[in-house]
C-alpha cells in the first residue's frame, strides 16, 4: 500500500477513464474501482479485519470485507483475488461479483462485491491487517468502528440473492 500505487479511475457510469497514483486519487476524491470480498467460515461467521494504523482512511478501523483499490492493468477477477490474498493469505479465483456504488465525504468508489467461504485456519494476517475476529453478520454490522464502505458492502450482500 503506497501513495504511488496506480489506481484505475472510472466515470460515474463505471467506465475506465484513466489512472493516477493512490495519493492523488485520495486527495482529490476521484472516482475509482475497488474490490470487496466478504469472507465467511463454514458456520456463516464473518471475518472482520482490523486495519493497520498506517492506513490513510479509517486507521485501526474494522473492515467487514477484504479488498482494496483496483489497478489499471488488472481485470476485476484478478483484483478480487489479489486483494483477498494480500490481506488474508487466501487464494481464490472469482467468476461472479456484483457492482455497487458507494460515496461519502472521503471517497467515491465503484465496488466489485464477492464472497467466499473458508476454514478459519486458512486465514492469516498481513502487513495491512493487524487482527482478525469471526462474528455473526449482525455483530459485524453493529461494530461502531466498522468502515462505512465495507458495512455497506456487507449489508448489500446480505440483502441480495447473490
Amino acid at each position: 500500500m503506497s501513495n504511488h500505487e496506480p489506481v484505475l479511475l472510472v466515470s460515474r457510469h463505471n467506465r475506465p477513464i484513466g489512472s493516477c497514483q493512490r495519493g492523488r486519487m485520495q486527495r482529490q476524491r476521484l472516482m475509482h474501482r475497488a474490490s470487496y470480498v466478504v469472507v465467511q467460515d463454514l458456520a456463516g461467521r464473518i471475518c472482520v479485519q482490523q486495519r493497520s494504523a498506517d492506513k490513510h482512511f479509517y486507521p485501526c478501523g474494522w473492515d467487514l470485507a477484504a479488498g482494496g483499490v483496483m489497478r489499471p492493468d488488472e481485470s476485476v477477477a484478478r483484483g478480487l483475488s489479489r486483494e483477498l490474498h494480500e490481506e488474508l493469505g487466501v487464494r481464490r479465483q472469482f467468476s461472479r461479483w456484483q457492482w455497487f456504488w458507494f460515496a461519502n465525504p472521503h471517497h467515491q468508489v465503484w465496488g466489485a462485491l464477492a464472497s467466499v467461504t473458508v476454514c478459519q485456519q486458512a486465514v492469516s494476517l498481513s502487513d495491512e491487517v493487524v487482527d482478525v475476529k469471526w462474528m455473526s453478520a449482525s455483530q459485524a454490522l453493529a461494530l461502531p468502528e466498522a468502515t462505512p464502505d465495507t458495512r455497506h458492502a456487507l449489508s448489500l450482500l446480505l440483502s441480495s440473492t447473490f
